[in-house]
C-alpha cells in the first residue's frame, strides 16, 4: 500500500526502469489518472489510455486533456485491447505508457484473443488466433527494457497473474490521507459558500471522512453541509459517517454496518466495564494521539449467553460516536486455495479504511475454534487465518477498536486472549438481584403506555427474587411474554401486574439451569483471567438451583382459588 507521494514515486521509477507491466489497485480512477498524467508530463512520456467506454485516447500534455483526433491514434479507435497492446509493443517508437483501465475481465480465463501472431499486423481480426492467458502476459512481462514501453493495468480489485506474479509489479494507492481530506473540505466550503470550519471542529469533521475516496468525501461534505444549514460542524459528522456504508459493500458481505440504536444507559449493570469505557471515550481522537496516547486495541467480553455482550458492543459505538461494523468470521472461509486468507486481509483493509470505527466480532470462537490444531483437518487454513487476525490486532495503528464476544472462550487458543491482543478482558456473569431489578425496570419502562401505566405498582423485589438464574435476555423476554397475559385478560388489555411476571417466570427454564456445567467451566476459566464487568468477584462454585418456593410465603395472594 502506498500514499499519494509513495505511489507517484513508484510510478515514476517504473517508467524510468521500463518495467513492462504494472498493476494498480484503486477505487479512485481520477486520482490514479491525475498522478500518472503528472508523472508522464514530467518525464516526457507519451500517455495512452484505453477504457471500455471511451476506447483509446491520448493525453495532450500541452492542453492537459484527453484527445482522440491525434494522428498518432486516429486509426486505432476500434481496436481491441489485445491489438492495442500489440501495436504499442511492436509499432510505436519512443517512451510510451499504455494505461488499461477496468479491463480485468478480459484477462481472465484460459484464452485471450490477440490477433494472428504469425502475421502480427495491427488491426488483424481478434478471432483469428487465441493465445493462452499465461503465454500472452509472459511475453509482455518479459519485453526488453530497451523498448521503453510500460503497461499499467488498473482496477478496483487486484487480480492474480498466475505464475507471473513475480514478474509483475503490483501497486496499491491508499485512500486520501488527513491532509488531502482537509484540502477537499476547504474546497467544498469555498465552492458551496458554507460557513467557515476551523479548529477542533474541522479536525473532527476531517477525521469522520477517513476511509472515503476523494469523490465520496467531496459528496459527503457537500450533502452534510446542505442538510445542516450550510454548516459543517459536530452535527454534520453523523451524516458524513453514514456515507461510509458504501465502503462496506466493497467487503463482499464480510462486514456489515450497524446503526447504533442503543445507549450505554440501556445496558443494565456492568458498572466496572462502563467506567473503563468512559475513561477511554476520547482515546481514538486526534487530541489523544497528539497527547501521546496509543489508540486502544479493543476488549474481549466473555460471559454467559444472553447477559448483554452484544448489546454492550452496540452501546459502545453509540457512547463513543463511531460507526459500528460487524465482522462475520464465518464468511471469510472459501473453497479455493488462498481465498480464506485473502478474504481475511480484505476485511481488515476495509475496516481500516472505515476507521475510526468499532469492529464487532460476535462469537469469535465459532469462527476460530480449533485454530491451534487445524493442520490435521484443513491444511492449517484456520490457523493461518487466525494468525493474520491476531497479528493485525497486535500491530495495528489505525483507530479501529475491536470488540470480540465469546461464550466458549475455552475453545480458543491461548494466544488469542493474552495481553497485547486486547487491552482488557471482561467477564459478564448472570445479573445480581439489584441488577435484575434495574434491568426489569428498564424493560417495563420501555413498553407501551397502557401496559406500563401501573408499573410503579409492580413489586420488582418479588420478581427479582423469583428470577435468580435469569440472564438479561431472559428478563427481557419475561416482560414481553407477560404482556400477552395482560393484553388478553380484559377487553382492550390492562396494565401489567406483578402476578403476570411471576406466572411466566414459573414456567420458564433459564439457560443457567440447562447449561449449568458449561457456565461453571466458563467461570473457572475467567477466574484470574478476566475483570468482572460488574465489579463483583467471579464465582467458581457450581450454580445452585433453588427448589421451587413460593416467594409470597405460604399463601400466594395472586392465586384465584
Amino acid at each position: 500500500m502506498a500514499n499519494r507521494t509513495e505511489f507517484r514515486d513508484s510510478i515514476a521509477n517504473a517508467i524510468k526502469a521500463h518495467v513492462p507491466i504494472v498493476t494498480v489497485e484503486s477505487f479512485e480512477w481520477e486520482r490514479v489518472e491525475g498522478i500518472i498524467s503528472g508523472v508522464t508530463r514530467k518525464l516526457g512520456t507519451e500517455y495512452l489510455k484505453i477504457t471500455a467506454e471511451r476506447g483509446l485516447r491520448l493525453f495532450d500534455q500541452t492542453k492537459r486533456r484527453w484527445v482522440t483526433d491525434h494522428p498518432m491514434i486516429e486509426d486505432q479507435q476500434e481496436w481491441s485491447v489485445a491489438n492495442v497492446v500489440q501495436w504499442v509493443r511492436d509499432e510505436l517508437e519512443g517512451e510510451v505508457l499504455l494505461h488499461i483501465e477496468d479491463f480485468h475481465h478480459n484477462f481472465q480465463g484460459d484464452d485471450i484473443s490477440v490477433g494472428d501472431h504469425n502475421d502480427a499486423q495491427p488491426g488483424a481480426p481478434a478471432h483469428t488466433m487465441s493465445w493462452s492467458y499465461v503465454g500472452f502476459w509472459r511475453e509482455l512481462a518479459r519485453m526488453k527494457p530497451s523498448r521503453g514501453k510500460t503497461i499499467i493495468i488498473s482496477g478496483s480489485t487486484p487480480r492474480a497473474f498466475g505464475d507471473l506474479e513475480k514478474e509483475v509489479v503490483s501497486l496499491k494507492l491508499d485512500l486520501p490521507e488527513v491532509g488531502e481530506l482537509e484540502l477537499i473540505l476547504d474546497r467544498v466550503i469555498r465552492h458551496q459558500n458554507f460557513n467557515e470550519c476551523t479548529g477542533d471542529v474541522k479536525t473532527r469533521v476531517v477525521e469522520s471522512a477517513r476511509g472515503l475516496t476523494v469523490m465520496e468525501a467531496q459528496t459527503a461534505f457537500s450533502l452534510a453541509g446542505l442538510l445542516n444549514d450550510d454548516t459543517l460542524d459536530e452535527n454534520a459528522i453523523p451524516m458524513i459517517i453514514r456515507q461510509k456504508r458504501s465502503l462496506l459493500r466493497n467487503s463482499g458481505g464480510l462486514l456489515d454496518y450497524f446503526e447504533p440504536n442503543v445507549s450505554i444507559d440501556d445496558v443494565g449493570g456492568l458498572q466496572n466495564l462502563k467506567r473503563w469505557l468512559e475513561d477511554r471515550k476520547e482515546a481514538l481522537t486526534p487530541e489523544a494521539r497528539n497527547f501521546g496516547i496509543d489508540a486502544p486495541k479493543g476488549l474481549m467480553l466473555l460471559g454467559v449467553p444472553g447477559c448483554g455482550k452484544s448489546l454492550t458492543a452496540k452501546a459502545i459505538a453509540s457512547m463513543w460516536g463511531y460507526p459500528l461494523v460487524r465482522f462475520d468470521l464465518s464468511k471469510v472461509f472459501g473453497s479455493y486455495v488462498g481465498q480464506t486468507e485473502s478474504q481475511m486481509r480484505k476485511a481488515l483493509d476495509v475496516a481500516e479504511a472505515v476507521a475510526p470505527c468499532i469492529l464487532w466480532i460476535d462469537e469469535i470462537e465459532k469462527g476460530m475454534a480449533g485454530a491451534g490444531g487445524s493442520g490435521d483437518t484443513d491444511s492449517g487454513v484456520t490457523a493461518r487465518t487466525f494468525g493474520i487476525l491476531l497479528t493485525w490486532m497486535q500491530e495495528k495503528t489505525s483507530p479501529v477498536f475491536v470488540v470480540a464476544t465469546s461464550n466458549r472462550v475455552q475453545n480458543l487458543p491461548a494466544e488469542a486472549i493474552r495481553k497485547g491482543r486486547f487491552d482488557e478482558i471482561f467477564f459478564v456473569d448472570l445479573p445480581s438481584k439489584d441488577i435484575r431489578k434495574e434491568i426489569l425496570q428498564k424493560k417495563i419502562d420501555s413498553i407501551g403506555e397502557l401496559s406500563s401505566s401501573a408499573s410503579s405498582e409492580i413489586d420488582l423485589e418479588i420478581i427479582a427474587e423469583h428470577t435468580e438464574l435469569f440472564s438479561g435476555a431472559e428478563l427481557e423476554q419475561l416482560v414481553k411474554d407477560s404482556l400477552f397475559l395482560a393484553f388478553k385478560d380484559e377487553d382492550g388489555g390492562r396494565p401489567l401486574r406483578t402476578e403476570d411476571l411471576v406466572d411466566v417466570s414459573r414456567r420458564t427454564f433459564p439457560l443457567a439451569v440447562t447449561m449449568k456445567e458449561d457456565i461453571r467451566k466458563l467461570r473457572e476459566f475467567a477466574h484470574n483471567r478476566a475483570q468482572p464487568a460488574d465489579g463483583v468477584e467471579i464465582a467458581t462454585e457450581a450454580i445452585h438451583i433453588p427448589e421451587e418456593e413460593n416467594p409470597f410465603g405460604e399463601e400466594n395472594p395472586f392465586d384465584d382459588d
